[in-house]
């Protein structure tokens, strides 16, 4: 029987494994150190006294067989060998790091099997228990292999050891210890027999041993550190375990690591200026993560939850930008925000104008909406709106006009704790208020909004994915685990303890303007009143003229609101409903919000019901007006009324008149039988402000009511 080993007819794993079985001590010499030409031997190997290997330079890049599979041109592999062959030599110490780094890509590329972490868990094993000593030649090219196995004792009957023929056996050749070198048939390797061809390898063996370096403690440490062990070093040096737990937060540190606090350099600088000065800690940070999205995609959302000074935020963002880049502000909100906005815009000199939600729909004479393009506004380039989630219908005049105005390149921070309020589009349409174009370069997948959003709509995409990017939201709690101090100690709260907190048994605050402040714990109590005691006996009236569905809208009973404005498919001609099924859809609806939404307002306090009241009159005379012009008007004017309603009747109620916002042709109407109901709603409207107007505030009890418990 011949001796050669061609990995056609015979192969050289076969061998090596029926070797290892009556050994108990091997010295391998092998160019390249790849783990996964130890993988079919490890079992084996965990059962010798001493495994000795000695390694030459390993590859700087991919495995040679995964050149060869990959490459597939064996002159490309030849080249690429080549490179590596006459690489520029470096000194040794070099060669270690260099060779360590490239154990640590192996195997971080190797497949994460049962077969490899049990590989690399018995070689963490055989180097703990000392019976693995790995060494790197780094004085030249390591060329020869040679697989050197020493022969394990043989003990007879009598339990007394045998002397043997051959201390030994040895494999040398071209064979590296890789899959492919183990297997692969262009390899050819001979079995050396004798105790002196034996003696004569060990000897050159031990004498290159000698000359090379440790290696075990850098192998050991990137075994440890694998996806097998999950080891990682602490900034102290010390090694701890990773858990899944781990992992997790490590994902979402890096998904939002731009982000945060401890990156200060990534972040923009804040002035020291009142407005900054003023600001929470956590205040500042969003002023910092919100400049940041601006400046990647034009806009943000700032939704912290209510009570923790969105406001401020907003503010100081502004007056950021209007000292970096001379970006002078326009803020848009609420009409019952004005005066605030204005205060804010005085006190911490901002640059900045203000007007309200409804003004964006006044005329001037010009002819002009106060935000045309080339308008008294054109200047501003940053525009801040409070209650954004006011513009998430497209369909409403005010939506249109500042988009409009949004298209010069306007940088755009809106304020809202609820972006979203019934749909995924909710959110869509204010993104679009600063990002024009579906294709985005926000990373999500399908790269367009559009899409992603469809998407989202049906649960095949989590919106999440699209917010972080763009939205910053804290809650109380977040805030306090994060940022707070323990009210006792004064130190800052440990998030791993903030059970306590959260369930009060322990008290925190945040620093304000270095100030302590402290979140007020809600302790809901219900408190009655007497509404007739508030109306004086005017309740029961003014139900009857707010009324209840009218069975023959044309021709209602006298005293009641007809609800005229609202309903106007009732005083379409029938010849002319073809083109009118818009308003067929929500008059009903309309008609019902309306009344809901005055009975709220009735109930809400005196002065609420009477702004409405007063408000509600304005639209109708203006609708009558319009009228007797020869215009139908639908929809626009109602939204003076609208913009101190936060409720969700409010709400829907602009939304159904949105669908309804454009002018009708008068001749296709009822006019006659409509101006009489107008005409009869005005009146009642009258007639109810003069029953609510003499009630002063001593009389309201729903607010004395409030001013005893405030005491």
């Amino acid at each position: 029987m011949h001796d050669i080993i061609d990995n056609r007819n015979e192969k050289l794993l076969d061998h090596i494994q029926v070797m290892l079985d009556s050994s108990e001590r091997v010295r391998f010499a092998v160019g390249y150190l790849f783990l996964s030409g130890l993988a079919p031997i490890a079992e084996k190997l965990e059962k010798l006294n001493e495994i000795k290997l000695l390694v030459g330079n390993t590859l700087d890049t991919k495995l040679v067989e995964t050149l060869v599979q990959d490459l597939k041109d064996l002159d490309e592999v030849r080249k690429k060998l080549d490179e590596q062959r006459f690489r520029r030599r470096v000194d040794s110490e070099h060669r270690v790091v260099e060779t360590r780094n490239e154990i640590r890509e192996h195997l971080s590329l190797m497949d994460q099997s049962d077969l490899n972490e049990q590989l690399i868990r018995i070689l963490l094993k055989l180097l703990k228990e000392n019976r693995l000593h790995i060494r790197l030649y780094t004085k030249g090219r390591l060329h020869a292999k040679a697989y050197i196995f020493d022969y394990g004792t043989v003990y007879g009957p009598d339990g007394k050891p045998l002397e043997r023929p051959e201390k030994g056996i040895a494999i040398i050749g071209s064979s590296n210890l890789t899959l492919s070198g183990l297997t692969h048939n262009t390899e050819l390797n001979v079995i050396v027999h004798g105790n002196a061809n034996h003696a004569a390898l060990v000897e050159w063996f031990e004498n290159l041993w000698k000359e090379s370096l440790p290696f075990e403690e850098a192998i050991a440490t990137e075994l440890r550190r694998s996806w097998a062990v999950g080891m990682v070093e602490s900034p102290d040096g010390t090694e701890f375990h990773v858990r899944p737990y781990d992992i997790y937060m490590k994902t979402l540190f890096e998904l939002v690591r731009d982000r945060f606090e401890e990156e200060p350099e990534r972040y923009e600088f804040l002035f020291d200026d009142r407005i900054t000065r003023e600001l929470a800690d956590f205040q500042k940070i969003a002023v910092k993560q919100a400049v940041k999205i601006i400046k990647d995609y034009g806009g943000v959302f700032i939704s912290d939850v209510v009570g923790l000074g969105k406001s401020y935020i907003g503010a100081a963002i502004l007056k950021h930008f209007y000292r970096t880049e001379g970006l002078y502000p326009l803020i848009i909100c609420p009409a019952g925000l004005v005066d605030m906005w204005k205060r804010f815009n005085t006190v911490y000199k901002l640059g900045a104008e203000v007007i309200s939600i409804g003004e964006l729909q006044e005329a001037h004479p010009t002819g002009q909406t106060l935000l045309d393009p080339n308008g008294i506004y054109h200047d501003r380039k940053i525009v801040l709106v409070d209650e954004s989630h006011n513009f998430r219908n497209p369909d409403t005049q005010r939506y249109q006009i500042l988009q409009a105005f949004m298209q010069g390149g306007r940088k755009a921070v809106l304020l809202t704790a609820t972006p979203r309020n019934r749909t995924v589009w909710d959110i869509y349409w204010q993104l679009k208020l600063f990002h024009h174009d579906d294709r985005t370069m926000i990373p999500i997948e399908p790269n367009n909004l559009r899409e992603f959003v469809k998407l989202a709509e049906k649960g095949e995409r989590k919106i999440q994915d699209l917010l972080v990017h763009i939205l910053i939201r804290r809650t109380r709690n977040h805030v306090l685990k994060w940022y707070g101090y323990d009210a006792q100690t004064n130190e800052r709260v440990k998030p791993s303890e903030f059970d306590e907190y959260r369930s009060g048994k322990r008290k925190a605050y945040i620093y304000v303007g270095g100030q302590h402040r402290f979140f007020p714990r809600r302790n809901l109590e219900t408190v009655t009143y007497s509404i007739e005691a508030t109306y004086r006996g005017i309740y029961d009236k003014i139900r009857r003229y707010i009324g209840k569905p009218l069975d023959d809208p044309l021709n209602p009973p006298p005293n009641v609101l007809t609800y005229a404005r609202y309903g106007l498919w009732n005083y379409v001609k029938p010849e002319k409903r073809g083109s009118y099924t818009d308003l067929k859809k929500v008059g009903a609806n309309l008609c019902g919000l309306m009344r809901v939404l005055l009975f709220k307002r009735f109930e809400s306090s005196v002065e609420a019901f009477r702004k409405t009241l007063k408000n509600l009159i304005k639209v109708h005379q203006t609708f009558r007006d319009a009228l007797e012009s020869g215009v139908i008007l639908a929809g626009h004017e109602i939204n003076e009324v609208l913009d101190d309603i936060e409720d969700i009747q409010g709400e829907r109620l602009a939304e159904e008149l949105a669908k309804v916002s454009k002018k009708y042709k008068i001749e296709d109407f009822e006019v006659e039988c409509l101006r009489k109901n107008i005409n009869q709603d005005i009146e009642v409207l009258k007639k109810m402000l003069e029953l609510v107007e003499p009630i002063t505030p001593k009389d309201d009890a729903k607010l004395q009511k409030l001013i005893d418990i405030l005491q």
